[in-house]
């Protein structure tokens, strides 16, 4: 198998497994219950991520474009596609429910689920497969035909996906997540070969503590803080990520991942969803050393250290 085909099905089933599987909405026992629950969402993921990791090859492979491709994804995952920018009454809002609400937009939800879906969905999958695959950086992976391919798939499985949910938002809805996208596209193209212009010191302990953040803001902060309070630390969280990639992007990944795929991940076996425990940690436990392979075989360096 060619190495540009291993890191396309890589880069496409691990948008799905992170965003879905690991982070609690696509639980481990529905993959057994509901077998085509799976590959659906790796169509619309895994087309979506080649899709976003293909534009930011070519708008110069900066980590500011990276973060702005990724809230596009998920601007149109959440506000065009699943529509749950507008649904009150969507199931996974949380303690997010009637909170932030402004004229018919749940904009805190909007905001915290933008950049859940930058860094889960985009960043990771793409960074992941960047250092496993470091001879393949800078390079496409699909080329045109396969872009043409990737869009097929992606209007075809939105289009699945859009027909799962009844709530039909307002054309004045609809032109919210529109212009959203519109100004992150325009944000990407002008800035996309740009890092975030700082560099945090500690990129594992920066990375671990961003991830906390966000679910914290999803979770926790809007029982205390009002909402532009709670989605400044989510935008803020989403920042520091992107900051962190700029001193060592493996010890920023491991360290947001350490939270998502371990402590997350059991705490959500407590609340009753189960298998995550184990598959999140496992799964965290083999990116560990996978990624220390690639970073030795790079460097020459005996050991790797988080």
């Amino acid at each position: 198998m060619r190495q540009e085909t291993r890191a396309v099905l890589l880069l496409t089933f691990l948008s799905p497994f992170l965003a879905e599987v690991l982070g609690g909405s696509t639980h481990p026992l529905q993959l057994v219950v509901q077998p085509l629950s799976f590959p659906l969402l790796w169509l619309f993921y895994g087309s979506g991520v080649l899709l976003i990791r293909e534009a930011w090859v070519r708008l110069g492979r900066g980590k500011v474009g990276l973060m702005l491709l990724g809230a596009l994804y998920g601007v149109v995952e959440e506000g065009l596609v699943i529509r749950s920018w507008f649904d009150p009454n969507w199931p996974d809002l949380g303690a997010l429910r009637d909170y932030g609400r402004v004229f018919g937009v749940n904009t805190s939800w909007a905001v915290l689920l933008t950049a859940y879906h930058a860094t889960m969905s985009i960043a990771l999958p793409v960074l992941i497969v960047e250092l496993l695959y470091p001879e393949l950086r800078g390079r496409s992976l699909i080329g045109k035909r396969g872009a043409l391919l990737a869009t097929i798939a992606f209007c075809t499985s939105a289009f699945a996906f859009a027909h799962l949910t009844g709530y039909v938002p307002s054309p004045g809805q609809y032109s919210v997540a529109i212009l959203s996208a519109l100004a992150l596209f325009l944000l990407a193209r002008k800035f996309g070969s740009r890092d975030v212009p700082f560099t945090p010191s500690r990129p594992f302990t920066a990375g671990f503590i961003s991830g906390a953040a966000i679910f914290t803001a999803l979770a926790f902060l809007p029982k205390v803080l009002p909402p532009l309070a709670t989605d400044a630390v989510g935008t803020l969280a989403l920042v520091l990520f992107f900051a962190s990639l700029n001193g060592n992007e493996r010890r920023a990944v491991l360290g947001f991942l350490a939270f998502w795929l371990v402590v997350y991940d059991v705490l959500l076996e407590l609340t009753g969803v189960i298998g995550e425990a184990i598959l999140g940690p496992l799964s965290y436990a083999l990116l560990f050393r996978r990624l220390g392979t690639a970073n030795r075989a790079r460097t020459g360096q005996p050991r790797a250290e988080p």
